[in-house]
C-alpha cells in the first residue's frame, strides 16, 4: 500500500467523489487525514483515515499481495479506529479478512438537513449559560490548552498544526475560573461542511455546557454557509443533536479492531 501526501490526493477523486462523508471528502481534498492506495496508476481502492475514523473505498481486493497488504495496513494503522464499510461488499470483506480481534458496534447518523435549525432556539441555549461560564472562540491559547488534555484534544488534534486549525477550522470553548471545561469544534473540514465534535470535562457534565457550545458552533456555521455534520456514538449524543434541530436518520454498524 502506498501513502499519498496532500498534493497527490487527486488520484483518489474517482474513488471518493460520490461519498457524502465529511472526513472522506476532507482527505480527498488534500487538507487533512491520511490516504493509502493500492497503486498510483488508476488505483482500484483506497483507505482514508482521519482521526479515529477509517473508510475503505473502491473495489475490494479478492486475493494476492494486495489483499495481504490491505489487511496488514488496517490491522497496523487502524487499531481502535471505527472502520465504516462503503457498502455490503466491503462489510463482507472485513468480516472474512480481519483475522484479529474486532467488534462490531453501532453508530447513529443524523440527516444532513439544516432546515430544522432554529436560530432563536440555538441562541437560547447560548444565553442560558451561567454568568460565571465564559464562552470563547478557539484561539491560539485555547488551541494549546485543548491539545494538552486528553478529553479536549479532539477539538484541534486532527489539524496538522495550530496555523492550519486557525486557517481552516473553528470552534468554541467554555471557561470556568479560567479553566477549559467544555467545547465544540470542527473534527474535520471539507468544502462547505464541517464534522462536529463536542465534549465536556467529566466534573462539569449535565450543566448545559455542551449544548451551549454546540449551539454557538452551529450558529457560526449557519452564518458562514457551512453545514455542521453530526454523527453520534450513542443515544445521549442523538438526544443532544435532536435538541439542536438535527433529525435522526439511521443506525449503522462499524468495525473496531481491538488488539
Amino acid at each position: 500500500m502506498i501513502e499519498l501526501g496532500y498534493s497527490k490526493r487527486d488520484i483518489v477523486i474517482p474513488l471518493c467523489k460520490a461519498s457524502t462523508e465529511v472526513l472522506v471528502r476532507s482527505a480527498m481534498e488534500g487538507c487533512m487525514g491520511r490516504v493509502w492506495v493500492d497503486q498510483l496508476e488508476n488505483p482500484g481502492f483506497c483507505i482514508v483515515k482521519l482521526g479515529n475514523y477509517v473508510y475503505p473505498l473502491g473495489l475490494v481486493p479478492n486475493g494476492g499481495d494486495r489483499l495481504l497488504q490491505l489487511r496488514a495496513l488496517i490491522i497496523n494503522e487502524c487499531n481502535r479506529s471505527y472502520i465504516t464499510p462503503q457498502n455490503e461488499t466491503w462489510e463482507l470483506w472485513l468480516k472474512e479478512n480481519l483475522d484479529c480481534n474486532y467488534r462490531v458496534v453501532s453508530r447513529y447518523a443524523l440527516k444532513k438537513d439544516e432546515q430544522h435549525f432554529d436560530r432563536k432556539v440555538l441562541q437560547s441555549y447560548v444565553d442560558s449559560l451561567d454568568k460565571d461560564m465564559k464562552i470563547k472562540h478557539i484561539d491560539k491559547y485555547a488551541y494549546k490548552v485543548s491539545l494538552a488534555e486528553e478529553w479536549s484534544s479532539d477539538f484541534v488534534s486532527n489539524f496538522e498544526s495550530e496555523s492550519k486549525f486557525l486557517e481552516y477550522g473553528m470552534g468554541y470553548v467554555i471557561y470556568h475560573n479560567r479553566q477549559l471545561v467544555s467545547g465544540c469544534s470542527a473534527y474535520g473540514v471539507s468544502e462547505g461542511m464541517m464534522e462536529v465534535t463536542v465534549a465536556t470535562r467529566k466534573d462539569y457534565r449535565r450543566k448545559g455546557l455542551a449544548i451551549a457550545c454546540a449551539a454557538k458552533f452551529i450558529l457560526d456555521c449557519m452564518d458562514k454557509n457551512i453545514y455542521p455534520n453530526w454523527d453520534a456514538a450513542n443515544f445521549h449524543s442523538v438526544e443532544l443533536a435532536q435538541k439542536l434541530g438535527y433529525v435522526f436518520d439511521k443506525e449503522y454498524e462499524v468495525f473496531q479492531i481491538d488488539i
